[in-house]
């Protein structure tokens, strides 16, 4: 047999004659066939050239939520609900979902608002510890000014007050914001001991109600009864606005501090640029930033835990009494175990 010619396709040597013998036409993998019924069920995967060129359906284009977030163009009910997130979930059960499906942020997480609101923030938080220590050091001078030169000598150095960049993260998101976000996390958790309140009042009118003494209902049973489906809902909804708000306050301190930190990296001068290496600034961008953002989003959860506490074991002494002691000690010996796991995940 001859050799087959250059550029030619080498017959294949393995199977049957008719397998060797090349095909000018192309394979079922290669033609430029419809794909099967089964190909079109399945889901695109992410990151494919599929997904870029996936057509929303009519009911999701027209929400333009690359354009507008879908938070933004929810009304009050609906942010309190949290209703605005149903296009997207009615999305999700038909395709996987990508980051573009999402569509642009609210308004509030940008980038570019953080950044003003936060630069803003900074120049009037500086203006006002200048005119402080200002006032500290004439107060310093003139009480340098009746010492001796002896005492003057020995005198501590005047020591300025930096400005607060806590103060100016709270001012540009807003105190008010944080006070609300705040108050809803204490409201939910007291609410959060209602229905345990109302169950036991309950119980003790169903054990006594055919005794001589029953026992006395604070109201009347049937309202204890509505009660322990609204308060459980009534501490959901506050729960859920609270943790939206501290999310949104925790987005804003990260974008604010990495758009700041990355403004003065610009303009920082060459002997500070020499003294400080670039992996400092990335670690202070990346790493330093998200543990802020950790920080504020488990704040709610810090300042409430005590309160917690202390009515839990006060509801609990009431049940079990002097055993409720027991439970306590084993709480404060795994207590140290607890922070070793919660900072190793850190």
């Amino acid at each position: 047999m001859a050799p087959p010619e250059e550029g030619s396709t080498p017959p294949v040597t393995t199977g049957t004659m008719s397998e060797s013998k090349p095909s000018n036409k192309k394979s079922e993998s290669m033609s430029p066939s419809k794909p099967t019924p089964e190909a079109k069920a399945t889901p695109p995967a992410e990151g494919t050239s599929n997904d870029e060129a996936y057509v929303y359906p009519e009911w999701y284009a027209n929400i333009n939520v690359h354009e507008r977030s879908l938070e933004d163009q929810a009304g009050c009910i609906s942010n309190w609900f949290l209703q605005y997130l149903s296009p997207l979930l009615r999305l999700g059960s038909t395709k996987v979902l990508v980051l573009d499906d999402i569509g642009a942020p609210s308004e509030q997480d940008r980038a570019s608002r953080a950044f003003k609101l936060m630069r803003e923030a900074w120049k009037v938080q500086c203006d006002k510890t200048a005119l402080i220590n200002n006032k500290r050091k004439a107060k310093y001078d003139a009480k340098l000014a009746k010492l001796s030169e002896a005492k003057r000598a020995k005198a501590k150095p005047f020591v300025p007050v930096d400005p607060s960049i806590a103060a100016a993260l709270a001012n540009s998101f807003g105190v008010h914001i944080i006070f609300i976000s705040i108050f809803y996390y204490v409201l939910s958790a007291l609410l959060q001991f209602l229905p345990v309140m109302i169950l036991e009042d309950l119980v003790k009118y169903f054990e006594t109600i055919n005794t001589d003494f029953p026992h006395q209902t604070l109201v009347h049973p049937w309202f204890e009864v509505a009660g322990l489906g609204i308060f459980p809902f009534l501490t959901s909804i506050l729960q859920t606005r609270s943790q939206t708000l501290f999310q949104h306050a925790a987005v804003f301190v990260r974008t604010a501090v990495s758009t700041v930190l990355y403004e003065k990296s610009l303009n920082v001068s060459a002997a500070a640029r020499a003294a400080t290496s670039t992996g400092q600034v990335v670690n202070m961008m990346s790493n330093d930033t998200t543990q802020l953002q950790r920080f504020i989003q488990f704040g709610g959860m810090t300042l409430v835990a005590p309160i917690q506490i202390v009515i839990a074991l006060i509801l609990i002494y009431r049940q079990v009494g002097q055993a409720t002691w027991v439970g306590v000690g084993f709480m404060i010996v795994l207590a140290p175990v607890n922070v070793v796991v919660f900072f190793s995940s850190w």
